[in-house]
């Protein structure tokens, strides 16, 4: 009979174990989540400030001029090329 009882002991602290850790599953998983979404916010940001870049540096090199680079002017003038062809993309689609 005591076994039994120590049986029941026994499994109930197993029992109390299994929620806490479900608990504590359910809390790191929130976190988890949480820090994904950090990560996808703070990944658009750095976009948006790669774009930010570009475009000041493009500006620069065009008003550097003759002290400009070559590569930089190359880079330059393709980074320009392409936002023409988004302007040139954007009204043609307009116009449709």
């Amino acid at each position: 009979m005591e076994t039994l009882v120590l049986l029941e002991q026994n499994v109930q602290q197993l029992l109390e174990q299994y929620q806490q850790l479900k608990q504590q599953l359910a809390s790191l998983e929130e976190e988890n989540l949480r820090q994904r979404e950090e990560i996808i916010a703070s990944h658009a940001e750095y976009q948006k400030l790669k774009q930010e870049y570009n475009k000041l540096h493009t500006a620069h090199t065009i008003l550097l001029g003759k002290d400009a680079t070559d590569e930089d002017r190359i880079k330059a003038k393709q980074r320009i090329t392409n936002i023409i062809l988004q302007v040139d993309k954007a009204i043609e689609s307009l116009t449709q």
